[in-house]
């Protein structure tokens, strides 16, 4: 009976890692743009990452003691315990069992990838191209979608279940950041193909009308040019300059068409309400509405940046954890560049951190466009480093 269990275990765990949280992870990145509603898309990420990763979890217990061992996961672990304790001070609305599912989500998605790293490293990347691949004729179509029908101030939202441009950049963007950071690690003849679709996904990013992509679009070029650096790196500097230039002069609109967007008037004055509550912050799903000079009547719900809202929600100590978990992460792709796969989820993490600057605010939440910019990268960089330390593990 014991051996009969023994093998179904294992065929539901191979069956998971093998097929199921790929799946998962393929839904996760670009579901948004063709499932038509985000409840569907809630859904299949329960069914396909939280779900049978949390068994697996449960089954293979001693196989996933790696994973508690990341400093990634530990620094994760950490800032969702003083997340969760300070619903003690907080004045939201929801339960503390809603709120924890939160966190757990999140933490399930850091497990999914681990375990596919050491179950089959190479699942991790062949979904995350899988992804990449199915996204370049979907942007296609917006981007003629858009352009056969956008009026003079337009901007591309997309199709599925996105309705908001700004959003709908965080899953361009990510993807544009992918594909550049592939055209300069792959060899020369696939190179180029992955330099037109990063442009591809530009142009989204573009039609878009967001300019904090931009933005981070500059810093993933100046991690790959420093990670890199070689004569790709120079051509990137120098085209990235040339494109600079030419966005100046022949559609400055993008730039300036729309001033400062409230930001900075937005960070001084949840920095004002920060610092009523400086070290511990607010608390987790506390009430945040900002009201502007220009805006009386309308009260803005977060601060336009993640950081200050990591600040808001957990004050100077859930922000030192949160700096600190982007900083290991970080400091393991810097350690690891000879491995290109380190190089592209570093590009992803900048772009993540770049694209946080000016927009978001909320901490920890269910699946949706803003994982991309946050989640996603650090999920894969903490799953390459158990992956790589397991293999030194076994050299030796």
């Amino acid at each position: 009976m014991s051996t009969q269990i023994n093998v179904w275990t294992h065929k539901f765990y191979t069956f998971a890692c093998n097929w199921l949280m790929p799946l998962g992870l393929v839904i996760l990145l670009m579901g948004l743009t063709v499932l038509p509603e985000r409840s569907l898309y809630h859904k299949l990420f329960y069914v396909t990452i939280a779900a049978p990763t949390l068994l697996a979890l449960l089954l293979r217990s001693r196989s996933s003691k790696a994973i508690w061992l990341n400093p990634v996961i530990i620094t994760f672990l950490l800032f969702s315990a003083w997340a969760l304790l300070s619903v003690n001070w907080s004045d939201t609305d929801q339960a503390f069992s809603s709120l924890l599912k939160r966190p757990l989500y999140i933490l399930m998605l850091f497990a999914a990838c681990a375990l596919m790293a050491l179950h089959n490293h190479e699942r991790l990347a062949q979904s995350t191209l899988l992804a990449a691949l199915l996204m370049l004729p979907i942007t296609l179509y917006c981007l003629a979608d858009f352009i056969s029908s956008q009026t003079l101030d337009g901007r591309l939202v997309g199709t599925g279940a996105l309705d908001n441009p700004l959003l709908s950049s965080h899953i361009f963007g990510f993807f544009c950041a992918l594909w550049l950071a592939l055209s300069m690690t792959l060899p020369a003849r696939q190179g180029l193909p992955a330099l037109i679709a990063a442009a591809v996904m530009g142009a989204a990013v573009l039609a878009t009308g967001s300019r904090t992509p931009l933005l981070a679009t500059a810093m993933t070029c100046a991690w790959l040019i420093v990670a890199c650096w070689n004569k790709r790196a120079i051509w990137l500097m120098l085209s990235g300059a040339a494109a600079l230039v030419a966005l100046v002069l022949i559609h400055p609109e993008t730039l300036s068409s729309r001033g400062l967007s409230y930001r900075p008037e937005l960070w001084i004055k949840t920095l004002s309400k920060v610092a009523e509550q400086p070290w511990h912050g607010f608390g987790f799903d506390a009430h945040l509405t900002i009201f502007l000079a220009d805006m009386p009547t309308y009260g803005f719900s977060e601060p336009h940046s993640f950081a200050l809202g990591v600040l808001y929600y957990t004050g100077i100590i859930g922000l030192i954890i949160w700096l600190a978990m982007h900083a290991l992460a970080l400091f393991q792709c810097w350690k690891h560049k000879g491995n290109f796969m380190f190089i592209v989820c570093g590009a992803l993490l900048v772009y993540g951190i770049g694209a946080g600057l000016t927009e978001g605010g909320g901490i920890l939440s269910r699946p949706k466009e803003h994982w991309l910019v946050t989640w996603v990268p650090l999920a894969l960089i903490a799953a390459l480093s158990i992956r790589t330390q397991q293999a030194q593990s076994t050299r030796s």
